[in-house]
């Protein structure tokens, strides 16, 4: 019976580490040698489809898809790592993705003459953003208001910082597939060097899209190594960081596509000043805004400036560390609840939480009781 309970104890432990994503570095090595197979056999699959006309296959669509995929297994192991519940990203992913999806014709449409069929990633990312909002007004006044079990408070500034390190690699994958889908493309050129160039109805023209993975997949490898590191940072911080990335790369890159390709502020395409061009501009103030408010009121208030500060030297001397996720821990780091450790500083604290619940007779904190202890001595 008990080895029945043991085997049965592993098999719970495993279904929460596969659902809480909270790996071994043994079982991360085998599944990121599972994905790199994966993707071998479909870059074979996508060279035999170059080379052979009669196999069809939307290679689009599916490069789309395996990014969203990917980034809400990856993020959803980096949100418990960081302490944050196990069921966030699933809680939120969803209408964020539609919102998304929504957001990206509605930007392609508007700017395209009520053409709306397309999608704008700018309008893609916008759209993500006001699908966070909902989620989160949702669970506020709704959800938490009727149910039993409430959801933890999680800040905007902190899902958006979770998707300022998942969202380039989503575009770095994404940008591949504009290839397979013959749009996004650059300038006519006279050099044929796949994939800095490739040929769209027979005419050369500038890689975009390789040159914009290559840039937003410069952007996720130092955003996530820093974003899982030991070094924190203040809420807001790694949207800020994407947002001046990014929004540079897109601004300099609009020069170079082609007009056929090129959405324009006044509607429709043309060789004029882009509207990702001006969305651009928007997303480096906004990255440039935020981080300059924090450091201007971080002064103003007289505290430490908590840019990749190291965790264990964290405190309430650095400004806004009390909203972060690291001072409200809301999971252990390995998909299970937090529990405050039990100390004689919030012993009694503790205990009379749970008396009151259960309605018994409270506690004495440790320090009460010694000094009682103390005056009862003196007094003898």
């Amino acid at each position: 019976m008990e080895e029945k309970n043991k085997n049965f104890k592993a098999k719970t432990n495993l279904f929460r580490k596969i659902l809480s994503l909270s790996y071994t570095k043994k079982t991360l090595i085998t599944l990121a040698t599972v994905v790199v197979l994966i993707g071998i056999a479909v870059l074979v699959c996508a060279l035999i489809d170059m080379n052979n006309p009669d196999w069809e296959m939307n290679w689009y669509g599916f490069l789309i898809g395996s990014a969203i995929v990917l980034c809400v297994i990856m993020g959803q192991y980096a949100c418990v790592k960081q302490g944050y519940y196990s069921d966030l990203l699933f809680d939120y992913a969803i209408i964020a993705l539609i919102c998304a999806f929504g957001g990206g014709v509605l930007y392609f449409g508007f700017s395209n003459n009520f053409n709306f069929a397309g999608i704008g990633v700018i309008g893609a990312l916008f759209g993500a953003v006001i699908g966070l909002v909902l989620t989160m007004l949702f669970y506020k006044f709704i959800y938490n208001r009727y149910a039993e079990k409430k959801k933890p408070y999680v800040r905007l500034t902190q899902m958006l910082d979770l998707a300022g390190v998942f969202v380039p690699f989503g575009q770095c994958v994404g940008r591949i597939g504009c290839y397979f889908g013959e749009c996004c493309y650059g300038i006519p050129v006279d050099f044929d060097f796949f994939p800095f160039s490739y040929e769209v109805h027979g005419v050369l023209h500038l890689g975009n899209p390789f040159i914009e993975s290559i840039w937003c997949l410069m952007d996720f490898i130092p955003l996530l190594i820093l974003y899982l590191s030991k070094r924190k940072s203040f809420n807001g911080f790694y949207i800020s960081v994407y947002c001046i990335w990014y929004g540079i790369e897109r601004f300099v890159l609009e020069f170079f596509r082609d007009p056929a390709q090129k959405l324009q502020a006044n509607g429709g395409f043309g060789d004029g000043f882009g509207i990702s061009q001006v969305t651009s501009l928007l997303m480096i103030a906004f990255g440039v805004i935020w981080i300059a408010q924090y450091i201007i009121r971080a002064r103003i208030a007289g505290k430490k400036i908590m840019i990749l500060v190291p965790k264990d030297k964290l405190s309430d001397d650095y400004f806004e560390y009390d909203k972060t996720i690291y001072a409200h821990p809301q999971g252990d780091g390995e998909g299970n609840p937090y529990v405050l450790p039990i100390t004689n500083a919030n012993f009694a604290e503790t205990t009379n939480a749970c008396a009151e619940k259960c309605g018994e007779t409270k506690v004495e904190s440790n320090e009460t009781v010694k000094n009682q202890t103390d005056e009862k001595v003196d007094n003898d």
